[in-house]
């Protein structure tokens, strides 16, 4: 099945963009949202802990690190909580 998007026909296997997103900073508190196709972590110094929960599995932050060399977590999340980054942004 192609999926039409910004001009283009993106086949079934290609990778889509990003369409939108939030930002996110641990001060904000945990924030829930419907799903998310990825998120890209902003890090300070030694600064790369974020708490995520996954689609499936629901109820289970689990922390997620090491984005010195890669920020982006392509995930499916559906909610965001605490680290100690900088801040993030939640795409979709």
């Amino acid at each position: 099945m192609d999926i039409p998007a910004f001009g283009t026909v993106y086949g079934q296997v290609a990778s889509l963009p990003y369409a939108s997103g939030f930002r996110w900073t641990p001060a904000d508190g945990p924030k829930t949202f419907s799903t998310c196709r990825g998120v890209s972590v902003i890090t300070g110094d030694n600064a790369d802990v974020v708490y995520i929960e996954l689609n499936d599995g629901q109820g289970q932050l689990i922390p997620m690190g090491g984005f010195v060399n890669n920020p982006l977590l392509p995930v499916g999340a559906t909610t965001i909580s605490g680290g100690n980054i900088t801040s993030a942004v939640v795409l979709f």
